[in-house]
């Protein structure tokens, strides 16, 4: 969430801003709730501040009287106050973070600036196939049975499959945890104050799977970065315990609601994956410089499994509302023949924090808002991405070293 002292003096570059992230708020009308909310909420504490100095001495009957009518009058406000106050928050949620001075300008992922590849991209002397076609890696994919027991896009891995799924998943903490980062196994159901705290909601409410609405109000999470940074909120830190390294792993849903007939085969749009997720907390001086270590460790990931891949730098339209920079490492899928996601890490700067009301003490004793930072380092990606690169002419895939210590084997 935004400063909104920072709205008041900055209208017109939120209001440009907006609009690179093809977002529709009606700044004005936020301001002219803003401005509501400092008229009548000063004209209540006058009153407020008369009544009490009013009431050291015994009044007489005519300032009884006169009395009441200013405490209709504070009530009558105090209404108009959380209307204004109300009014103001429903606009101020909706607005998206400011871009960072390095982000591309662009209306979708058709802009995101390609800033560098890396790794020897695989020639076949065969005709390659997409990951749900691959012989030996096929066996262990069922989506029909998935489709049976839960509908479109939820799947079963079996046998090998499956144990190299997990195989990734304990690599990338592995990984990890020997960078310094303390692994966290976090709940995946959250309240809602904890998609708005994250900014998730109301921006992609759409996409989230609500778990008995009217009782439990709660949320299947979407990323671990909603439970983990909505951890430490309402709390203040102190500047020595930043920055703060987690690393997280869990499963997590997404409707896809908005993916009719993209990637209807295989499992690269599905409801339910794992991931292994980075968050940490930081000074705001620190959080640039975190931001270039996270991208180096997805990188790094990424290599060690032997895939070549290229750096993007994301455009405003394909940001979402907390990021204010963000990079994504897109592995080559041969079988498709383009690139795809693998990993992507963000700079929220104080968005979250603000929303969730995340600060830190300094040496001094003054209190600022946190910086966030996310980064993911495995999905179900780099699965699918190994099987396309690794597929062998007899439909046998190769395991790349780095995990045959997890499988205990070294082919599909």
């Amino acid at each position: 969430m935004l400063d909104i002292k920072f709205i008041r003096e900055n209208s017109e570059l939120v209001k440009k801003n907006n609009l690179t992230r093809n977002v529709k708020v009606d700044v004005d009308e936020l301001l002219k709730n803003d401005s509501l909310f400092i008229k009548y909420s000063g004209e209540r504490d006058l009153l407020r501040a008369g009544l009490n100095a009013g009431s050291k001495t015994k009044p007489t009957p005519e300032q009884i009287k006169n009395n009441r009518k200013i405490g209709e009058e504070i009530r009558t406000l105090e209404v108009k106050t959380e209307e204004a106050k109300n009014k103001r928050y429903e606009l101020l949620i909706k607005i998206p973070n400011i871009n960072d001075p390095t982000t591309p300008i662009g209306k979708d992922d058709g802009e995101n600036k390609v800033v560098r590849t890396n790794g020897d991209m695989p020639v076949f002397e065969f005709p390659v196939k997409e990951h749900f076609d691959v012989e030996h890696a096929k066996e262990g994919i069922d989506m029909e049975r998935g489709a049976k027991t839960s509908g479109s896009r939820f799947y079963y891995l079996k046998g090998k499959m499956a144990v190299l799924e997990r195989a990734i998943m304990q690599y990338a903490v592995d990984f990890m945890t020997n960078k310094g980062f303390e692994l966290v196994l976090p709940p995946i159901l959250v309240k809602e104050s904890a998609m708005y705290g994250t900014g998730f909601f109301p921006a992609d409410k759409n996409e989230v799977y609500s778990v008995n609405p009217g009782d439990d109000n709660l949320f299947l999470i979407g990323t671990s970065e909603v439970p983990m940074i909505f951890m430490h909120s309402d709390e203040v830190l102190d500047e020595s315990f930043l920055p703060k390294k987690y690393v997280a792993i869990t499963p997590c849903f997404r409707r896809e609601s908005g993916s009719y007939g993209k990637d209807t085969k295989g499992l690269f749009r599905v409801h339910q994956f794992y991931k292994v997720e980075m968050v940490v907390f930081s000074t705001p001086d620190q959080s640039p410089t975190l931001h270039d270590e996270l991208l180096k460790i997805e990188e790094e990931f990424i290599s060690s499994l032997g895939l070549h891949y290229q750096v993007v730098n994301v455009c405003s339209g394909d940001l979402g509302f907390p990021a204010a920079k963000k990079f994504d490492c897109e592995g080559w899928f041969p079988g498709q023949g383009r690139y795809r996601e693998l990993t992507s890490t963000s700079n929220t700067t104080d968005y979250q924090a603000r929303r969730s009301n995340i600060k830190f003490k300094q040496k001094d004793g003054k209190r600022l808002f946190a910086h966030t930072l996310n980064g993911t380092v495995s999905s179900d990606r780099p699965l699918l991405a190994i099987i396309e690169n690794n597929q062998q002419s007899d439909g046998t895939v190769v395991i790349p070293k780095v995990l045959q210590k997890y499988t205990n084997f070294d082919k599909l």
